[in-house]
């Protein structure tokens, strides 16, 4: 350990805090210690301990520090005391204030959560590692799940003080082999869940096996590591006499040996916070393994049917993991990369083959051999240099058709599956992240393609054949080539354990800083009105960059530079001169024999450079691959033949019935749907009873055991206005987004005239429903192709008719080319121009069912006025849900829901909740205390069409000069996300 610089450092105990009956907390004291140790959480330290039974050695154990005071130099450790108690636990049992002990820092590893949460935390462990386990469990954020499984050694083990968490769930595991804790886990699906195993030795010898075998674990998430040994001695031993030394000399420990428990402890009662389970003798029985002798007579009391049930039951569900997605998508090209392999072997050899031959025509040309010789050779030479290159150019060539190949059907792919997924999808990312998905990461994908097994093959052929090659001109020689080849490999093999997780963390930075960059750009209007400040997020963030950066490299920059050294040709050639010289100089060699060297043994250093600078464009192509097939693992809206009725009741306009209160909606026949369409004419008159919305105990939520909408029910009556209200994260953006199917519901069913959501496709739905949203987006094109988005074979009347019910054809005409200009700088329009444009789409559509957020949200008064004629036009007779931001703008709507916490907290109109010491009258008393304007302005809820009085949504939209309500009742609609 002298290489890595480990020192011993005293510790004294100051003080011991008796937790349960055999589980302790140690407080010490080693102010020399900080100076060695940077605190993270769950990190550890090692001890040494005297050993009983060979009072001139030392055992060593690790434990985890669970409080710590930097600034005095003290900390803590919890103890498990065993029986029979090992060299660490006969110590501790003895142990008192003022005795001391040698502890280490080195190695000590601490638990981290990746930026890209996993779908759950699988912590396998046993008494040892609780102190560990209370670490992960304080960690992991809230919304993550843990299956926690702990083997029992002693019935005590369950009296230690485990800390709590909200989707913590809790297997005690009797122990009753080596097999035991490997067959408690449950037979499920652990498709991306990361493992964290600190078991016995022996005990995660067949977890191991059964993690990948059984459930198909890949090695990057499993984190195993064993703290002790079944009737071995803790740790590894050393010579007491080390002690005074400031080196240690000792080996690190191994799986047999022992690696550090990790933070924190809690109360005894905070097991009742999860769920906890108790695993039967049959299921740990129904695990094939032997069983040591000490367990063979509980193993002889299991039940006679546990192996009828390891045989009979189907095997372990294999998941599925975003860390092997990279090698699903490249699996399709295994057979191109072993072909690339071969030919790039041989092409290798080929070329190699003119320099051999030059030197055997040097050697003849020395020894003054005939012209007819010299002459064949030289042929040859030529000719297989030309073979080479035409060889080398054929397997570029048809590896760049199969790229081309590949990446345009990998776009096609792309683009289908962003077709098909929710629309909630597109929310959760910038556009920045979807321009380099289809097309930054496809392109990154060329070099591994094309050009790494290539180079890898011919990095690896051409230096071991050109070796042996040199070994039979002279062996002396030969091996001294050795030597900067192996430098150059441990030197590299330094900086990527140096490097560790950084490499990822620098591929994280840099798609974060081209999403900055993207976003600091687009705004740089509002950087130059409001000037530093406004920047001061990006600097702030590009400076972070930079330091990451240097803090990562710059401690290798030396080593960068000694490699760049070690491998120049002057370094090989200065090698072959001189120990060549002392060679021919003594006798040793013949002078002919150092031409081979001379020739090929200085080739050594660009062929090693080549593969450090391709790895780069591997680890990026390989992440590219991976976030490609993630992507294209990614869930898709799925349409149903027919969608089962729940049956479950459903609120009404006004009140909440039950089922056998709600009116029945008769269904419609699916082949009908075509033929019940109605024409898309901005004149049509009031509509007929289509459009009724059901929400039928329905339940979302973005991550698992996180609910955001709960067996929420609700119809809304066609025709009518319904406005959705709460605080600020209740789910109105959610439960709008679910109707606009921006996401699928995890359970329950959403209902357009009797028919589930999931019936329709997404061009069929989209004639049902339609949106009109604060943040317009209009595509690049004219002003014809925009209005016409949702009806493409519209006629030019019908657009025309649109654009002026939506009070937007006196500008279109005053525009260049009039519907046929283009939008851009030169054309450009205003926000309520915009949101004109957007009203006049959904004129076009004709949808019955409209969902409306604050449409006149970035308007000025004279286009508001304008927009909400608009919008008068538009909700007439269709059926509305809106998302109210002011209270007082919705007094008139025919429902208010009232939603908190994602519940149906309460319903009714405005009469009737204003009267009630509810959820809303407490919303209304905090809105009308922060409204200066506009408090008498109220929306009717007429159906008429052609009415002077604002219908429904267009009235929720008057935004009139009010400010938000004191509870922030501001949500973006769209973003698929609760605000």
């Amino acid at each position: 350990m002298r290489t890595y610089g480990a020192r011993d450092h005293e510790a004294t105990v100051t003080e011991i805090l008796p937790r349960t009956q055999h589980f302790i907390r140690v407080r010490m004291s080693s102010p020399t210690l900080m100076d060695d140790f940077v605190y993270l959480p769950t990190c550890f330290v090692r001890f040494w301990f005297p050993d009983v039974d060979d009072p001139e050695s030392e055992q060593q154990r690790a434990y985890t520090i669970t409080e710590i005071d930097e600034d005095a130099g003290t900390f803590a450790v919890d103890v498990v005391l065993h029986e029979p108690s090992g060299p660490a636990s006969a110590w501790m049992m003895k142990a008192k204030p003022g005795d001391s002990v040698s502890v280490t820092p080195l190695g000590s590893t601490h638990f981290d959560v990746p930026e890209e949460l996993p779908a759950g935390y699988l912590v396998i462990g046993d008494s040892a590692s609780i102190p560990a386990i209370n670490a992960i469990l304080e960690t992991v954020p809230n919304e993550v799940p843990l299956e926690i499984y702990l083997e029992e050694h002693d019935p005590k083990d369950r009296s230690i003080p485990l800390a709590s968490h909200p989707l913590a769930r809790f297997h005690w595991v009797p122990r009753r082999g080596e097999t035991s804790l490997a067959a408690a886990i449950e037979d499920r699906d652990w498709s991306d869940w990361k493992v964290w195993a600190a078991p016995e030795s022996g005990s995660l010898k067949h977890l191991r096996k059964r993690l990948r075998d059984d459930f198909g674990f890949p090695k990057s998430e499993i984190h195993a590591q064993a703290y002790w040994y079944y009737g071995r001695e803790f740790g590894k031993k050393r010579p007491k006499n080390l002690v005074d030394e400031t080196a240690i000399e000792t080996a690190a420990p191994d799986a047999a040996g022992t690696v550090a428990a990790q933070e924190g402890a809690s109360t005894p009662e905070a097991l009742v916070t999860g769920e906890r389970r108790e695993v039967s003798e049959e299921s740990v029985g129904a695990y094939a393994g032997d069983l040591p002798t000490s367990a063979s007579r509980s193993a002889a009391t299991m039940d006679s049917k546990a192996s009828h049930v390891a045989s009979s039951e189907p095997a372990p569900k294999r998941g599925a993991w975003k860390a092997e997605a990279g090698g699903r998508l490249l699996a399709p090209l295994k057979p191109t990369f072993i072909l690339a392999g071969i030919a790039q072997g041989i092409i290798t050899l080929v070329e190699l083959a003119p320099f051999v031959l030059l030197v055997e025509l040097a050697r003849l040309l020395l020894s003054g051999a005939e012209a007819a010789q010299l002459w064949t050779l030289g042929v040859w030479a030529v000719a297989l240099m030309g073979a080479g290159v035409l060889l080398s150019t054929a397997l570029l060539l048809w590896l760049h058709a199969v790229d081309a190949r590949f990446a345009k059907d990998l776009r096609q792919r792309l683009l289908r599956k962003l077709s098909r997924v929710p629309l909630g999808w597109f929310d959760a990312r910038s556009s920045g992240q979807v321009k380099q998905l289809v097309q930054d990461d496809t392109l990154a994908l060329h070099y591994l393609v094309t050009h790494a097994v290539p180079d890898a093959v011919a990095a690896a052929v051409a230096p071991i054949t050109v070796l042996v090659y040199l070994f039979f001109v002279d062996w002396r020689i030969a091996l001294l080539l050795l030597l900067p080849v192996l430098i150059y490999i441990v030197a590299m093999a330094i900086m990527v354990v140096q490097s560790g997780p950084r490499t990822g963390q620098a591929m994280k930075w840099a798609e974060r800083m081209n999403v900055e960059a993207g976003s600091y750009l687009e705004g740089q209007p509002v950087v130059r009105v409001f000037g530093g400040a406004a920047a001061s997020t990006f600097r702030a963030r590009l400076g972070e960059y930079i330091q990451f950066l240097e803090d990562w490299q710059r401690p290798m920059s030396g080593q960068k530079a000694f490699i760049d050294l070690v491998t120049r040709p002057a370094t090989f050639l200065l090698l072959i001169c001189g120990l060549g010289t002392t060679l021919i100089v003594t006798g040793a060699m013949d002078p002919v024999s150092i031409l081979p060297f001379l020739f090929l043994g200085t080739t050594f250093g660009a062929r090693l450079l080549g593969v450090g600078y391709g790895l780069s464009g591997l680890r990026g192509g390989l992440l590219a691959a991976r976030r490609i097939q993630v992507t294209l693992d990614e869930g898709e809206l799925e349409t149903l033949v027919s969608a089962p009725s729940v049956g479950s009741s459903a609120a009404t306009v006004g009140s909440v019935q039950d089922a056998s209160g709600r009116r029945a909606v008769p269904g419609r026949d699916p082949s009908d749907r075509d033929a019940s369409s109605r024409d898309a004419s901005p004149d049509a008159p009031g509509r007929d009873a289509s459009g009724r919305v059901e929400f039928d105990r329905v339940g979302f939520s973005y991550r698992p055991g996180v609910p955001v909408i709960s067996d929420l029910s609700l119809s809304l009556e066609p025709g009518t206005v319904t406005a959705l209200v709460g605080p600020s994260g209740s789910g109105k953006s959610t439960l709008a987004a679910l109707l606009a199917r921006f996401h699928d519901v995890a359970s329950g069913a959403i209902r357009i005239d009797g028919h589930d959501l999931r019936e329709f496709t997404p061009d069929e739905l989209y004639t049902k429903v339609g949106f009109v949203f604060q943040q317009t987006q209009l595509v690049h094109g004219t002003v014809r192709e925009n209005i016409a988005l949702a009806v493409p074979d519209a006629t030019d009347e019908q657009i025309e008719a649109a654009a002026r019910a939506a009070q937007l054809h006196d500008r279109i005409q005053t525009m260049p080319q009039g519907y046929d200009t283009v939008l851009g700088p030169d054309a450009a329009l205003s926000g309520g121009e915009r949101q004109r444009l957007t009203i006049a789409r959904a004129i076009l559509a004709d949808t019955p069912v409209l969902v409306l957020d604050e449409a006149t949200a970035f308007a000025d008064p004279e286009s508001e006025y304008l927009v909400q004629q608009a919008l008068d036009r538009l909700t007439a007779g269709r059926t509305v849900l809106v998302i109210a931001h002011r209270l007082h703008t919705i007094t008139g709507v025919d429902q208010i829901v009232v939603l908190e916490d994602g519940r149906l907290a309460e319903l009714g109109n405005h009469e009737t909740l204003i009267t009630q010491a509810g959820r809303y009258r407490q919303l209304w008393d905090a809105g009308a205390a922060a409204t200066l304007v506009g408090a008498s302005t109220t929306v009717g809820a007429s159906t008429e069409p052609g009415s002077d009085t604002a219908t429904g949504a267009a009235k929720a939209a008057n935004a009139g000069a009010a400010t938000d309500t004191a509870e922030t009742l501001t949500s973006a609609s769209g973003e698929g996300q609760i605000r």
